[in-house]
């Protein structure tokens, strides 16, 4: 079975610092992943050797089965939902104007950085409504809240069809309630039956992680700490060693959140 990433002892240095160290990892056409580690741990840093935005300085690549210097990235990038606060700000920036409609059709086609295309009528409409926006539909992508241009950038990876779903820390900047209903509408995706795909989802918050993740990656100084199934992997030993503060990892209806022992 052809793996959906595969990270082979992957390096990636700057002058006077290392990034990312020797890093191993493969994941599974039907696991979804959660990078967890402190900041600089290297989750982001990692994201964007995936996505293609940088290269690794040693160490191999391959995503949905096409090998980084073999293909071309521009069309693996179609095939990848990316969800981010950092793409946010840039279509906020760059098509603040644009209609949310406008953003969300914009996956057909991968139009980022080309010119947004009008709306098209497949799929546009529909993930108007699953992701909660048809009353913002007409909107500047500008006047959004952070939670609402996230749920748009969500909905605009359904319409691209993607086959792999990143998101990077998309809860950044949001309150409580903005978090929970980001998490809610992500749950109700990677629980549908006809369009469940495999997600990565960076953090460095244990209570933002689903019941539906089953694996996780912890990373600590730009190295692999732990990595497997996320109830074996995210344990309160491994969670104090890798944000070095004694944690209490507790889990209730599937969701969790860690305490600092005095």
């Amino acid at each position: 079975m052809i793996p959906v990433i595969d990270v082979e002892q992957v390096s990636l240095e700057r002058p006077h610092r290392r990034i990312l160290d020797s890093v191993t990892w493969r994941m599974g056409p039907r696991e979804h992943w959660v990078l967890l580690g402190p900041n600089g741990s290297g989750k982001t840093s990692l994201l964007t050797l995936l996505m293609g935005y940088e290269w690794p300085t040693r160490g191999r690549i391959s995503v949905l089965g096409r090998v980084y210097g073999q293909v071309d990235l521009r069309e693996v990038r179609k095939e990848i939902g990316w969800v981010s606060h950092h793409l946010a700000e840039w279509m906020t920036r760059d098509h603040g104007d644009a209609r949310v409609n406008e953003i969300v059709a914009s996956g057909k086609d991968a139009s980022i950085g080309r010119g947004l295309q009008p709306p098209a009528a497949d799929g546009t409409e529909a993930a108007l409504d699953l992701f909660g926006l048809r009353r913002l539909a007409a909107s500047p992508f500008r006047t959004l809240s952070q939670g609402e241009k996230m749920r748009a950038l969500l909905a605009r990876a359904w319409v691209a069809q993607a086959r792999l779903l990143i998101l990077d820390e998309p809860c950044s900047g949001l309150d409580i309630t903005g978090r929970e209903h980001f998490l809610s509408i992500l749950g109700q995706w990677m629980r549908h039956q006809d369009r469940a795909i495999p997600v990565v989802y960076v953090t460095h918050h244990p209570e933002e992680i689903l019941p539906t993740f089953t694996h996780a990656l912890l990373l600590k100084q730009g190295r692999v700490l732990a990595q497997g199934p996320i109830d074996a992997t995210l344990t309160s030993a491994q969670l104090s060693q890798a944000f070095e503060v004694p944690l209490v990892l507790h889990t209730r209806q599937g969701r969790r959140w860690v305490e600092v022992v005095e």
